[in-house]
């Protein structure tokens, strides 16, 4: 089960392994079970067959079989344990001589030349698809850059896993971006699965980095959204990808204002599910968002997507989820009831304990619930609202950056202005 977590939750393991050619599939003591069962059912059926046909000849398919399981190097090994068997049966019960005595060395040699053969190339193709992983995690730090723990005043949970079983991004999209005006977050799920929708919440992620940032209304960040998703759609009209074409993404945006003593989370729903607001006390309620069109559907008409102000006292968590946790079937097809199921697992404890042990409860409740692999992308995050602000750099400087106190922290165009004036200085000499 693909996972992605910047909380400390870990998801439950997965059977498959890091892809390598430094142990066989399964481990060394399935494999040396393997053998051992392979080699006495030959033996016993060579001590069955009459003297005047030995099936003993057959240790030449072992090999073979081992390669699809084994590395070069343990596939040669048992090339040659089976080759001083094979010269020890000879020995206590040797074959017919003639062409049968040397068909058992010619087949267990051709097997082990045919095995450590497969093996290789098995571990080229092992060694490129784990190039390919490795490729995929990279994308997923671009894309879906790791959150701290804390930032200012809320304290963050969450996960992400992907549609796809090799995957590791997908069409779900989320991220929390400082800025001057205080911290914004999004969590949003873009249409369609597999690359194209990583590529449209790839864009959306990065619209949302520099409007959250740069703007101060959380009406004209909604907007720079709607205006990413559109020009995303226009351009892939130019390329003639109509895999891609008219794509649209249901969204959450939040706004969390600097000072400590604003009790409240500004809230603009792009159609997507509502989240869930969890009380110190462990009481789970549904708040009430009207609900805009989704990014991407604004040509369509309308007025644009209302800014409400909820209530968000220190020690309340919202807890954002998107439609592959709400469609998660069981298998008897019923939806995982997550407004339902909240209710009644979260308690006090739960309730004012770190993020991450909610998540926990969350994800395990998911998993259980689920039957076969997982048909949507999925993700949480949990937000705990704190009394204290805290910053998640590692230096005043870098805090500056974001608070807007840094040189060029909010306005670029004195940056601009520089470049100019050096590339004007060196076109004159």
């Amino acid at each position: 089960m693909p996972f992605r977590s910047s909380s400390s939750y870990c998801p439950p393991p997965h059977p498959e392994t890091r892809l390598g050619a430094d142990r066989p599939t399964g481990g060394w003591s399935a494999l040396v079970g393997l053998v051992v069962v392979l080699v006495a059912g030959i033996v016993a059926l060579d001590l069955a067959t009459p003297t005047d046909f030995r099936s003993r000849a057959l240790f030449g398919l072992v090999p073979v079989v081992v390669a699809l399981l084994a590395p070069v190097m343990a596939t040669a090994v048992v090339s040659g344990a089976l080759l001083l068997t094979y010269l020890g049966l000879q020995t206590l019960s040797p074959s017919p001589s003639g062409g049968i005595a040397v068909l058992g060395p010619l087949m267990i040699g051709t097997g082990g030349l045919l095995g450590v053969l497969i093996a290789r190339r098995r571990e080229a193709q092992q060694s490129r698809l784990q190039a390919l992983t490795d490729i995929a995690e990279a994308t997923q730090r671009a894309v879906m850059r790791v959150l701290p723990d804390r930032v200012e005043n809320v304290h963050i949970a969450d996960f992400y896993q992907p549609a796809a079983r090799s995957a590791r991004v997908g069409g779900d999209w989320y991220d929390f971006q400082p800025s001057p005006y205080g911290l914004r977050a999004v969590l949003g799920d873009v249409s369609g699965k597999g690359l194209p929708a990583v590529s449209a919440s790839a864009s959306l992620l990065g619209a949302f980095r520099e409007a959250a940032y740069h703007e101060e209304p959380l009406a004209e960040v909604a907007h720079r959204l709607e205006i990413a998703m559109q020009r995303y759609n226009a351009w892939t009209r130019v390329t003639q990808d109509s895999e891609r074409a008219d794509a649209f993404s249901t969204a959450l945006l939040l706004h969390f204002p600097p000072d400590p003593a604003a009790e409240y989370v500004d809230v603009v729903d792009f159609g997507h599910e509502p989240p869930l607001l969890v009380s110190p006390d462990g009481s789970v309620r549904t708040p009430e968002l009207p609900p805009g069109l989704p990014l991407g559907m604004g040509p369509l008409g309308g007025d644009a997507p209302e800014t409400v102000r909820l209530p968000l006292r220190p020690g309340d968590t919202l807890v954002l989820f998107t439609d592959g946790v709400t469609e998660c079937r069981d298998a008897s097809g019923a939806f995982y009831p997550v407004r339902e199921r909240m209710a009644r697992l979260i308690t006090p404890e739960i309730a004012q304990a770190p993020p991450g042990a909610l998540l926990r409860l969350l994800a395990e409740d998911l998993h259980a619930h689920r039957h076969g692999p997982p048909s949507d992308d999925a993700a949480v995050t949990v937000i705990r609202r704190t009394a204290s602000r805290t910053s998640a750099f590692a230096s005043a400087e870098d805090a500056a950056l974001y608070d807007g106190r840094g040189q060029y922290a909010t306005d670029i165009r004195p940056l601009e202005w520089a470049s100019r004036s050096i590339s004007s200085t060196k076109a004159t000499a």
